[in-house]
């Protein structure tokens, strides 16, 4: 099954890279090769479902998409929504603490969840057998949650631990949190999704709960199913599980106040250089700039340059700082963050020993405003393209990857065929639409540089 998704794969690689050869209605078309059967249907309660039959082997995945995430949290009670993702693991009403877990593991199957600032979701995979369980085990993790009052407080401690080992004694975690806190400053992605320390320590049981009974109803939630199954037994059994929970009649109106006097327009006074005192022997740094959100046609433009200059040693930041004839770097990536209603391009890595960072950061900056007619041409644009390609198809070559693929374009689109404008939008890329961007955003007025060092000892450099 494997060869023969890969091979699939670089077939249709090759048909929709080689459309970007062309001009005209072609190239489009082309662009849209890939056409996933998808059974999409909206229950009674409001849940979205999604089923993708894949009889390849007896196996299945099951993705839950939440729309809550760390956006929809107030003052003095950040990490809620990721201290519940941990809290859903435990006790039910009618299950013990620990079985979600005992159950998948016992089957020989694997599960997990995370948290963003957009969204929640859920994952399981395991055997087709078990899924008529997992299905009546997720509902029961829609409506049933206990939060027992001991276990509550054990898992306060092991998120304060996580915050620990992620941020506090990291110091690449503790510069990107700088860095979302100063490129988000006064909005709700302004912060960590784990959340402050002090609301975690703070965070009263009676709160979750609420959060709970506002955010997780069916009329909040996207189930993406891909497996060996028949769409309409699946369906069947999906509505005699999760089809039989109420939905939220409050949602709308708990959403509107969650949403009221929040701006995504961010309040921070850039240009800033930040230093942080930290653990690191030799510099880290971060050099971020504004973006524009998911789905913006600029981002896709911004996705393509952040792979030309800092992705894999070819990159034009890696030949310009960690492998050319005077290196400056151990290290250097770029990225392009988009967020559901905001976005941030950067640049992080880390600088050799006795380099300067001041040296160091008026060069970066030097070398920048040279790269966006330097480093962007069509011999760089078609390796972008190549690579972002293939990527984007072997993601989905296995019923997880197309799952969560399916999940992330209902939930931030809307659509789940919204992969069709993508590969248009990908195919159809040029030279100058990257250098345009690379020009507008890449603004040295328009931008924070944090470093974190030991041996820094104020806030600014």
């Amino acid at each position: 099954m494997l060869k023969r998704c890969l091979a699939l794969t670089m077939c249709i690689l090759l048909i929709v890279s080689c459309s970007s050869n062309k001009k005209g209605n072609d190239q489009g078309e082309q662009g849209s090769a890939l056409d996933i059967d998808v059974e999409k249907r909206v229950l009674d309660n409001g849940l979205k479902v999604l089923i993708v039959k894949n009889s390849s082997l007896p196996i299945f995945s099951l993705y839950t998409f939440y729309d809550v995430g760390g956006r929809f949290e107030g003052e003095g009670t950040t990490g809620a929504t990721h201290f519940l993702e941990h809290m859903l693991f435990r006790k039910t009403k009618n299950y013990p603490s620990g079985y979600f877990s005992n159950f998948v593991d016992s089957n020989g199957g694997s599960s997990n969840a995370y948290t963003t600032f957009d969204n929640t979701v859920y994952y399981e995979k395991l055997p087709i057998e078990n899924l008529g369980k997992t299905l009546e085990l997720e509902a029961e993790r829609m409506s049933n949650v206990v939060l027992d009052p001991e276990e509550f407080e054990k898992e306060r401690g092991a998120v304060l631990e996580e915050r620990k080992m992620r941020y506090e004694n990291s110091p690449r975690g503790k510069m990107y949190s700088a860095m979302m806190k100063t490129m988000f400053e006064g909005t709700p992605y302004g912060g960590s999704v784990i959340g402050a320390k002090e609301d975690v320590l703070n965070l009263s049981r009676e709160k979750m709960l609420d959060f709970y009974k506002d955010f997780y109803a069916p009329n909040n939630a996207t189930v993406v199913l891909v497996g060996d199954v028949e769409s309409d037994n699946a369906f069947d059994m999906i509505e005699e599980t999760l089809g039989k929970l109420k939905k939220n009649e409050k949602l709308k109106s708990i959403k509107e106040k969650y949403s009221k006097n929040k701006s995504y327009d961010s309040k921070a006074k850039l240009p800033k250089v930040i230093g942080l005192r930290g653990q690191s022997p030799t510099p880290m740094f971060s050099l971020s700039f504004p973006a524009p959100k998911v789905g913006n046609d600029e981002a896709y433009a911004l996705d393509f340059l952040s792979s030309i200059l800092g992705d894999g040693v070819s990159s034009y930041l890696n030949q310009e700082f960690v492998t050319g004839r005077r290196p400056k770097l151990t290290n250097v990536y770029a990225a392009n963050y988009t967020l559901k209603n905001s976005g941030v391009f950067f640049i992080q890595g880390q600088l050799l020993d006795r380099v300067s960072i001041r040296g160091f950061r008026k060069k970066l900056f030097r070398s920048l405003k040279k790269a966006c007619d330097k480093a962007i041409d069509e011999r760089s644009l078609k390796k972008t393209q190549n690579n972002v390609l293939l990527s984007y198809y072997s993601n989905i070559t296995n019923n997880s990857g197309l799952a969560s693929f399916l999940g992330q374009n209902e939930f931030f689109h809307g659509d789940y065929a919204w992969y069709k404008n993508e590969l248009e939008i990908y195919n159809n890329m040029t030279v100058k639409k990257v250098k345009d961007v690379c020009k507008k955003y890449l603004d040295p007025k328009k931008s924070a540089f944090i470093s974190i060092w030991n041996k820094h000892k104020r806030t600014k450099l």
